[in-house]
């Protein structure tokens, strides 16, 4: 089954967990360019909000904590979720759940932490009746180097949270 893009967006609604993070900046402007119709990031706190909100990356900021399945799947379907695509950045365990349960019936959910709990989101998507597929994202694909320092270089916002984060 494929995502289908929500009502009234051109392409698929992306949510990034850890939005105002390095790979999660670098996932918010990547979807942009792949045509993402909507783009929510999830962020735990008001610091990192301020950060994103003062960027053009996200549509909707979400402060929530990750790992509260309930309090998440509220906080991104408010947002305009629930997500076609879930990109998984933040390095704290027991997200598994909550990324399935904010991504649509035959969405996408794309593990990039080294925190994940593969068998706990297996099982976790099995127990939920979730119908969508889980990508590990490996860190590897070719020319991906040089996608992300194209990214970092013609795109202010994710330059300038990167300075920010570099800077202290």
């Amino acid at each position: 089954m494929v995502a289908v893009p929500a009502p009234g967006h051109d392409g698929p609604t992306v949510l990034v967990l850890g939005g105002a993070g390095k790979s999660g900046s670098l996932a918010l402007a990547a979807a942009a360019d792949a045509g993402a119709g909507r783009r929510i990031a999830v962020v735990p706190n008001e610091i990192e909000a301020e950060r994103l909100r003062a960027t053009a990356l996200a549509d909707a900021v979400v402060i929530a904590d990750a790992r509260s399945p309930l309090g998440l799947s509220e906080a991104v379907a408010a947002a305009g979720g629930p997500a076609d695509i879930t990109v998984v950045c933040v390095d704290v365990p027991g997200c598994e759940q909550p990324a399935i349960l904010c991504t649509a019936q035959g969405g996408t959910v794309i593990f990039f932490s080294m925190a994940t709990n593969f068998a706990a989101a297996a099982l976790g998507a099995e127990g939920l009746a979730a119908d969508v597929t889980m990508l590990v994202g490996n860190g590897y694909v070719p020319g991906h180097a040089a996608y992300a320092l194209d990214l970092v270089r013609r795109n202010a916002d994710v330059r300038a949270l990167f300075q920010a984060r570099l800077s202290h």
